[in-house]
């Protein structure tokens, strides 16, 4: 049984529709815009598809118009899949698409308690991961690593440096950018990883020696 995230999903979901109704990003692009998402580039279709981009609600409907199909059908997986709408609380797709739908359902939300994620690792380990193009547990480990905790508490313990009283907007903006430094500084650390593991999987090749005449 699968698990993703709602992002997940429904970038999946944008992909399938899109991919259904024979669209190449481009074509996608300005047919969103048509309906109303008028700052919505190729770029912006493909970020939303690989699930880079955090989508509103008023995004997917506009999305839902724009592709001629209900919001429940940008909900990609198989039935029984599971999607994590909280730490704590995961939903089968097809309750998620009932829910969109307008159905009333049983309760079918369920506590995710035995089958947690790794300590540590949350949306800002798995946003950084996908912004390394790495995994979030390896994020985890480079940040314990780096700093002694999590990457999620090395961020707010930057974020308490900050002058109290700041305004949503003003804490959202620092916010992405010490996730910015980190992302920075996690770098080189990656690459350092990412280098040993092709050292020790390449294969040494023999000298060649230079032979002179017989």
């Amino acid at each position: 049984m699968a698990r993703a995230t709602l992002r997940e999903v429904l970038a999946a979901g944008l992909k399938g529709v899109r991919m259904g109704h024979g669209l190449r990003q481009e074509d996608a692009a300005a047919r969103i815009r048509a309906h109303g998402l008028t700052s919505w580039i190729r770029g912006t279709v493909a970020q939303a598809e690989v699930g880079a981009r955090r989508l509103t609600f008023e995004e997917v409907l506009l999305l839902s118009s724009a592709y001629e199909v209900t919001p429940a059908a940008l909900i990609a997986g198989a039935d029984e899949d599971l999607v994590e709408l909280a730490p704590r609380a995961l939903v089968p797709v097809a309750t998620l698409r009932a829910l969109v739908a307008g159905r009333t359902v049983p309760r079918t939300i369920r506590e995710n308690v035995s089958d947690q994620p790794p300590e540590g690792i949350g949306e800002a380990e798995r946003h950084v991961a996908r912004r390394l193009g790495t995994s979030p547990e390896l994020v985890n480990e480079m940040a314990l690593a780096l700093w002694g905790r999590s990457l999620a508490e090395e961020r707010e313990r930057r974020l308490t440096d900050q002058p109290e009283g700041l305004s949503p907007r003003r804490l959202q903006a620092l916010r992405g950018h010490v996730t910015r430094d980190l992302i920075a500084e996690l770098v080189p650390e990656l690459r350092r990883r990412t280098a040993g593991r092709r050292g020790r999987s390449e294969t040494p090749r023999p000298a060649r020696t230079k032979e002179g005449p017989a």
